[in-house]
């Protein structure tokens, strides 16, 4: 679990545990009609070909940009979309096209790391694309980017780990 204060957000981290836990109990309703009103659902065939049991994390290939990003991971527990600064820079962006922010961000193993600050990019999936907010830190980056809570609600997505897939609705289909 990675924590991070967002504009919307500027809780410490443990009133954002407490929110986090609150919610795992509740059920959210969007405000926005999704786009395809069709149910999201999973089948033993979306499953078809991963090697069970398993304990693979959920990772995928989007669009940013106009740059294919590869091992983006997808991540419910995130309160942040994260992006690593190697990653920036070899899109070609320069520290200059990052809004400064001095947050810091608290990950798994309870070091709090200071962010560069956050850039908006637009993330394409699956035929879908939003205007994503990021926020940048420099660190040695074990994935591209992290796609958490904001980008998983901004998509309407539904991911599974059991299945390794994320499904959400587009205009046609699910």
């Amino acid at each position: 679990m990675i924590i991070g204060q967002t504009e919307e957000c500027k809780d410490s981290v443990r009133a954002m545990k407490k929110r986090a836990r609150q919610i795992c109990s509740v059920q959210a309703i969007s405000k926005e009609e999704p786009v395809n009103a069709d149910p999201i659902t999973f089948t033993t065939e979306d499953a078809k070909g991963i090697q069970h049991p398993h304990n693979d994390p959920l990772v995928v290939e989007v669009t940013m940009s106009e740059f294919d990003v590869e091992r983006v991971l997808v991540d419910t527990s995130n309160t942040v979309n994260v992006l690593f600064w190697q990653m920036l820079a070899k899109m070609g962006m320069t520290p200059e096209q990052i809004k400064p922010e001095s947050r810091t961000l608290t990950g798994y193993d309870g070091v709090a790391k200071m962010l560069m600050g956050d850039v908006k990019l637009q993330v394409h999936a699956g035929g879908v694309t939003r205007k994503t907010k990021f926020v940048v830190i420099y660190a040695p980056p074990i994935y591209n980017a992290i796609l958490g809570s904001p980008w998983i609600y901004l998509m309407q997505a539904v991911p599974s780990t059991y299945h390794l897939y994320v499904k959400f609705p587009t205009a046609t289909e699910i």
